[in-house]
């Protein structure tokens, strides 16, 4: 059964309820990343390893990855009120808990509630965009999501640690609990509620997602967020700190003002494309077009990051994120290759796809650091780990290439959508 869209907002309240979704998504991206800068804390007060750490970090998007699908029915089923509502209360349970964690295990049990509670800040509100907007507006208000993204693992870097600093880190994660319950509340209030439709087939989660994993392009772009986004997302979210500290030499703090920097880079450059990509990204096609052309140069980048070692700063990890920048027009993508009535399970799909990588990856490479570093040294064991990523992204790209597209519908959203009053916003 064909999806029944919610009545759209008018464009004022468009704007308002995308900034308070954004609002959701900056703290989730916070908690994302805020592992990085803090890593020698739990170091200090738990004695994790780097093998541990990666387990920690991972765990997020392990949990994260296993809610994907659920989440991905409940949205085309329930709409995206309910769905965020229920999850970002969690999220700030996640954060309680996380504070008042006593040893590693209880830390680790804590991160994966998180992942659970922060499953669908991004896919709840690109669902919302993509019922509610005409296709170009779908790339921008992606872009400005990731620029929100961006803020907060700003936020997650010098700022939470100078806070972790002064206060100490189990103060910070409390009020982040505090934060997002109050984000839940806002959205209760003011997002419109779904109408209840049913799903094609009843025979559970996975059921309802038959026509999503027989459609040959879920496979194609799945290859990009499998290895490709999930390497970047990998690498700027947790190993770059510990790359800048353990093989570059430098400070807990001058690892912190690195990641402040790269962060801060990547939130101007989601600001200049969300005005851009109106202009730029006119269709699905061209999209695709641009992940087929600038792709091979994040990856050309990361090797030669591989390569330069120590001598590897901030900047040149600020420069492989920006290279990899069109990575980032897959969610709208997936999207609007799928009818509006599958687009929450084809965004959740993809994003099942992207975040097992990220565990994926962040836990291996952890695992291979702590593995060569006995008969290699620290900086080559981090060097030999990220020339893996390189080949695994290779793949990635190789696949995207070569898998046949099978597009498996015309997804263009309408021009206009119907508002509360009956005008188009």
């Amino acid at each position: 059964m064909e999806l029944r869209s919610p009545l759209a907002p008018d464009g004022r309240s468009i704007v308002f309820l995308m900034a308070v979704f954004a609002a959701g998504y900056l703290l989730s991206s916070l908690l994302r990343g805020i592992t990085a800068a803090l890593a020698p804390f739990f170091g200090r007060d738990f004695g994790v390893s780097p093998a541990e750490l990666g387990l920690l970090a991972g765990s997020y998007f392990a949990s994260f990855a296993l809610l994907q699908l659920p989440m991905g029915m409940f949205l085309d089923r329930w709409g995206v009120r309910a769905v965020m509502v229920g999850s970002l209360s969690i999220a700030a349970i996640s954060c309680l808990a996380f504070a008042a964690a006593l040893s590693y295990p209880g830390l680790l049990w804590a991160r994966l509630l998180s992942g659970i509670g922060v499953s669908a800040c991004l896919i709840a509100p690109l669902t919302a965009a993509r019922l509610w907007t005409p296709v170009p507006m779908q790339q921008r208000i992606n872009s400005w999501m990731l620029m929100a993204g961006a803020m907060g693992l700003v936020m997650g870097t010098l700022p939470a640690e100078s806070i972790a600093t002064a206060f100490g880190w189990r103060p910070l994660f409390a009020a982040l609990g505090v934060l997002f319950a109050v984000v839940a509340v806002v959205i209760a209030l003011r997002v419109p509620r779904h109408e209840r439709s049913g799903l094609p087939g009843s025979g559970g989660v996975l059921a309802s997602y038959g026509s999503i994993v027989r459609a040959a392009y879920t496979w194609k772009i799945g290859a990009v967020g499998l290895f490709n986004y999930a390497i970047l997302v990998a690498v700027q979210t947790l190993w770059i700190g510990p790359w800048l500290t353990d093989v570059g030499g430098e400070s807990v703090r001058g690892a912190s003002l690195g990641l402040l920097a790269i962060n801060g880079i990547m939130l101007v450059v989601f600001l200049v494309m969300g005005y851009l990509s109106p202009r730029i990204i006119r269709s699905p096609d061209d999209a695709e077009a641009l992940l087929r052309r600038f792709t091979p140069l994040g990856i050309g980048v990361l090797a030669w990051i591989a390569l330069l070692g120590p001598a590897a700063q901030w900047y040149h990890f600020a420069a492989f994120c920006v290279a990899a920048w069109p990575l980032s027009v897959t969610h709208p993508l997936v999207g609007q290759r799928f009818g509006p009535g599958e687009a929450g399970r084809a965004l959740a799909f993809f994003n099942l796809l992207l975040f097992v990588g990220v565990f994926l990856w962040q836990w291996t490479f952890g695992l291979m650091v702590t593995a060569l570093s006995g008969p290699h040294g620290t900086a080559a064991a981090y060097q030999l780990a990220l020339g893996a990523l390189v080949l695994v992204s290779a793949v990635g790209y190789a696949a995207f290439l070569a898998l046949p597209s099978g597009r498996p519908s015309l997804a263009s959203a309408p021009t206009a959508a119907r508002t509360q009053d009956g005008t188009t916003p």
